[in-house]
């Protein structure tokens, strides 16, 4: 029975195929642009791709199919048709509100690949690192004011290490734009088979060094012997787990009071039902942050590939992503107060984006046009006694155009620069031609 479940495991962590590097693939953009995005991370053995792929289902004919051309070519089937994705699921559900006036459509995706590292040479925290130092993955930071991850098994042990190395280097400008994280059977405790498969068929020879069938079927089958010692439980001696254990809880109360949303999930189907084989039980998927583990009814390598938009799998992604959106609407940053010049907030960006500023922080500017200036810089808001707010500088000037009707504010795709201008604004017949003021409404001017 144990060498039953041993190569049930090797099967479960074949890869589809080969890829050249660490690195990331863009599956979807938003025309207009958008200041969400959503990297999904895959497992040992698993593809960028194909991971998040149903074996049992198609997309419909009409419906677009994602592909990873550059770590993951060519197209996988079920029964000769697409298979579908849930990138296709994003897709039927793009109409989903969200908090701060998006829907599901507004968000970028990505993907995550390391395949290439599973029959290397390197450790899950080695493959954390790369990530970190990828300029790809960096970008998406430097350039989405909001990312969200959702990471399926190893992934979720890579995704942690490179968050962990962005806290240990200092970059909190990127740390910050990190507002939530989905976690689908992510092993953070190990793994009970891991333990198991490490010790499989093992001796030592009276010369030679200590040798391991599970090592050599692991290496037959692309697996990655050197993550599968990484994926070892607790209990089984393993220090990189636990060390990453204790750096996550550092990350996770530095991010005390930030929009930060760590969410966890656990299958609840065995993998071999016959065998009673479940790869990552609840009680191994416990990590700081996570609150409560949320069961899903699938398997274990079924976690990633949801067939329709009430699948059970991305309505807890769905959940995850309107309540870390919603945190970061709740959570007001930038505020500015109704009595006080708009010009003075303007300049108090300008000044701020010409300051030195920490690693991977991109700095906001505004540009007001011409023939709006003198309305900009004299502009009267609404005196409501309104405080307004936002996680960015964009999102609170897009705050006070909400409710001064005559301003307007256009953002680029990542809302770093912003344009400014009135249209219908009055000038307050009480104020004098020297230092005219300027309204909304001409109620706004008493």
């Amino acid at each position: 029975m144990p060498r039953i479940g041993f190569l049930v495991f090797m099967l479960l962590l074949t890869s589809i195929g080969s890829a050249a590097a660490i690195g990331v693939e863009t599956i979807r953009k938003h025309p207009q642009g958008a200041d969400v995005a959503l990297v999904f991370v895959h497992g040992l053995g698993g593809g960028p791709c194909s991971t998040f792929e149903s074996s049992t289902t198609n997309a419909d004919a009409a419906e677009r199919s994602f592909e990873c051309p550059r770590y993951e070519p060519g197209k996988r089937t079920v029964n000769g048709k697409p298979a579908l994705s849930w990138f296709t699921i994003f897709e039927r559900d793009h109409a989903a509100a969200l908090p701060g006036g998006r829907t599901l459509g507004d968000i970028d995706l990505y993907t995550v690949s390391y395949m290439d590292a599973a029959p290397a040479t390197i450790s899950a925290t080695e493959i954390g690192e790369s990530l970190v130092r990828n300029p790809e993955f960096l970008r998406i930071l430097d350039e989405y004011n909001n990312v969200l991850f959702v990471a399926h098994s190893m992934g979720g042990i890579v995704l942690r290490r490179a968050i962990v190395r962005l806290q240990l280097n200092g970059e909190q400008a990127r740390l910050d734009r990190i507002v939530g994280l989905g976690l689908l059977g992510s092993p953070s405790e190990g793994a009970p088979l891991a333990d198991f498969v490490k010790t499989w068929g093992c001796w030592i020879p009276a010369i030679l060094r200590k040798v391991c069938w599970g090592e050599y079927v692991a290496q037959w089958y692309g697996a990655g012997w050197h993550q599968i010692t990484d994926l070892q439980t607790l209990e089984g001696h393993n220090h990189l787990l636990a060390g990453l254990q204790t750096d996550w809880g550092s990350v996770i109360k530095a991010r005390q009071g930030k929009p930060f949303v760590v969410s966890c999930a656990y299958e609840t189907v065995a993998e071999i039902p016959a065998l009673k084989l479940t790869v990552v039980e609840r009680i191994y998927t416990h990590t700081a942050g996570c609150f409560e583990q949320e069961p899903i009814t699938q398997s274990h390598m079924a976690l990633a590939k949801p067939i329709d938009i009430e699948d059970n799998r991305h309505q807890w992604l769905r959940r995850t992503i309107v309540e870390a959106l919603q945190r970061v609407e709740n959570f007001k940053l930038r505020n500015w107060s109704q009595n006080d010049p708009l010009g003075a907030l303007i300049d108090q960006i300008n000044l701020e984006a010409g300051q030195p500023r920490p690693s991977g922080a991109l700095g906001e500017t505004v540009r007001v046009r011409p023939e709006s200036e003198a309305e900009v810089n004299a502009l009267r808001l609404k005196p409501d006694n309104r405080d307004y707010g936002g996680p960015t500088w964009g999102a609170l000037l897009k705050s006070i155009a909400r409710y001064n009707s005559c301003l307007k504010v256009q953002s680029d795709r990542q809302r770093r620069e912003h344009e400014v201008w009135t249209k219908g604004a009055m000038a307050c017949p009480n104020s004098i031609e020297a230092k005219r003021i300027y309204a909304c409404d001409l109620r706004f001017c008493s």
